[in-house]
């Protein structure tokens, strides 16, 4: 044959086989296809099924879409939603940095449910990463706003339907390996991974979180930097006002008690002012306890408490004895005073924030400025309503609230030294981002729980956190929205929990809580309102563990605040966030993927490459 014709023949097949692998490879992102296990209802009950999920994930601006056939119910389409924003978070990598794209198809309509959540944030994180997915491998689970993988149903039925599609190993959520199956009223109790590997020789494996189930779809892990099992989280910066403080309440204490049983007036208010005499000392027993164990931020708030008290107690007095609204007043005027100075110092202090420990500082100083307005708005309203104990009530409120922003302000100028200065408008960006994210997280709650008391709070925290964006207040938003967030959190991993699993997600939140503050230190700065909470978060682990729960996930989020912060400069392309590695799975991993690409590429360059020999012929003999 003629050299030139077989040049271009060897050419042709070469380069149309390579050509569709390499155009797989889309540069902005790669579309992975995971196979879901689902349920779906038959004459006979429930029958398990199996769905494809395609993921593709490009740079953007934070945007999801969701295309479903058949017709999803709203929990799986908000499933898509929250799984892009934990993907990302597991990523260490802004929301907002990508556009994700999420395609459901399904032979016939399947039961809808958050159960897929687990499975299409590893499809998400892989195509973030542009990994390939082990086609061997399916998952079932809830995913929480943490990456930990939450309990389903219908174990049993998605196994079966994974077994019919070849699946050698099947996750599901920790604790989830013995269930209960009720069959003509009785209750049989089967392990999972026994029955599973001896009908379907299914290897069926635990995971706590999508970190875990990454690696087995995968063969990656993430590479995080393990702080010590550890973590040493005082409060002494703020140990001698605390010392300080609980010296001028234990005398307040004693000369409102000398007060009221010296003063003459009548039972009933005695009886009242009574009550809140003991609240106050009770309070100040537990900053005792505190001092004792030297939890200095939470004898802090235990004497601001008895402090509130005990000066309502003795004002109320003077009003009462006197008959003079105009002691309320001056009050209430107080209290406007001491608000205006810290609004002074907090409106210095935001236009150099500098780094971590100002920033946290800034953020606290704002919050109580805020409370302190809200208060004094009401000791007003009630002050012109003639409701003079309840406009007292707030007045002392609102006045140790006041002093309360001052003080963290003059924490930050002793603490706050050598950081780098944030610019507002990144500390703006983040804020509106924060605010995003708890928006999604309180939608995905109320979704799958509907309404209850954290999901209420949630709310709240939320508006607030946008009614102070609005007044260009974006620290105390920060705050505000990851509060919000968090309990949003809480709310969908303890629904229908037991104790067992409380007491574990206590033990988890505690640790990573350690190992934010730890991170926060290595990065510069001392998050020191990260350590107030990790703090208080302890003395209520006996007694309120939800509340621990709740105030350590804050100490967490708190720690990493300002872990996304806009670059004042737009970077046009996506930063490369968490650190994955390579490691070997428990199923040999075979991607056909490419060969099948290659084996289509040379049919066409056949084709292609006979066609221009039987041209290149004509040309030779015409």
């Amino acid at each position: 044959m003629n050299k030139k014709i077989l040049a271009i023949f060897l050419l042709s097949i070469l380069f149309t086989g390579f050509l569709p692998a390499l155009l797989s490879q889309n540069e902005d992102g790669k579309s992975i296809t995971i196979k879901v296990p689902a349920v779906k209802r038959v004459e006979s009950g429930l029958e398990g099924a199996v769905f494809d999920a395609t993921v593709f994930t490009k740079p953007g601006s934070g945007r999801v879409f969701v295309d479903t056939w058949p017709l999803s119910e709203l929990d799986t389409q908000a499933s898509c939603r929250f799984a892009s924003v934990v993907a990302s978070d597991i990523l260490k990598v802004p929301h907002s940095r990508y556009d994700y794209f999420y395609t459901i198809r399904a032979d016939s309509p399947v039961i809808g449910g958050p159960s897929a959540g687990a499975a299409l944030t590893i499809a998400t994180i892989a195509s973030i990463k542009k990994l390939d997915i082990d086609p061997h491998v399916m998952m079932t689970g809830m995913i929480n706003p943490d990456g930990t993988v939450g309990p389903v149903g219908g174990i049993l039925e998605k196994i079966m339907g994974a077994n019919a599609k070849g699946i050698k190993v099947f996750l599901i959520p920790s604790g989830q390996s013995v269930i209960q199956i009720i069959e003509e009223g009785k209750i049989d109790t089967v392990n999972v991974i026994e029955h599973a590997k001896s009908r379907w020789g299914i290897t069926v494996i635990e995971v706590d979180d999508a970190i875990d189930a990454l690696w087995y779809f995968t063969g990656y892990k993430i590479k995080e930097e393990k702080p010590p099992s550890k973590v040493i989280v005082n409060t002494d910066f703020i140990k001698e006002k605390a010392l300080s403080e609980f010296v001028v309440v234990e005398k307040l204490s004693k000369n409102t008690s000398h007060k009221l049983d010296s003063e003459t007036i009548g039972y009933r208010e005695y009886q009242t002012f009574n009550e809140f005499l003991k609240r106050a000392n009770s309070n100040i027993d537990t900053a005792k306890n505190n001092l004792s164990k030297k939890r200095y931020y939470s004898a802090m708030s235990n004497t601001f408490n008895a402090k509130i008290q005990l000066n309502y107690i003795s004002d109320s007095i003077d009003v009462l004895v006197n008959k003079d609204s105009n002691i309320v007043k001056n009050k209430i005027e107080a209290a406007q005073k001491e608000l205006d100075e810290a609004n002074e110092l907090i409106s210095t202090e935001s236009l150099s924030i500098r780094g971590i420990t100002s920033f946290e500082c800034l953020a606290a100083s704002e919050k109580r400025a805020i409370e302190a307005e809200n208060l004094i708005a009401d000791a007003w309203k009630n002050f012109y309503n003639q409701k003079y104990y309840d406009a007292v009530y707030y007045a002392d409120f609102a006045l140790e609230r006041a002093k309360t922003a001052k003080l963290w302000m003059d924490i930050s100028k002793e603490n706050s030294k050598g950081e780098s200065i944030i610019d507002e408008s990144q500390i703006k960006y983040n804020a509106s981002q924060r605010i995003e994210d708890a928006r999604l997280s309180l939608i995905y709650a109320q979704t799958l729980i509907g309404k209850n008391t954290l999901l209420t709070q949630s709310s709240e925290l939320l508006t607030a956190a946008e009614n102070e964006y609005e007044k260009g207040k974006y620290a105390a938003a920060i705050f505000d929205a990851i509060d919000s967030k968090v309990r949003s959190s809480v709310s969908i991993e303890l629904w229908s929990s037991g104790e067992d699993v409380i007491k574990q997600r206590l033990e988890r939140a505690k640790e990573q809580a350690g190992g934010a503050i730890y991170l926060a230190r290595k990065a510069g700065g001392e998050p020191l309102m990260a350590e107030s909470y990790y703090e208080y978060a302890s003395t209520f682990e006996d007694s309120d563990k939800i509340n621990s729960i709740i105030l350590y996930k804050y100490a967490k989020g708190v720690a990493f605040a300002l872990r996304f912060l806009e670059p004042i400069e737009e970077i046009s392309t996506p930063q490369d966030g968490a650190v994955i590695e390579k490691t070997s799975t428990i199923v040999a991993k075979k991607s056909y993927n490419y060969v099948a690409y290659f084996i289509g590429g040379l049919l066409i360059g056949l084709i292609i490459g006979g066609i221009a020999v039987f041209y290149t012929k004509r040309e030779i003999y015409r």
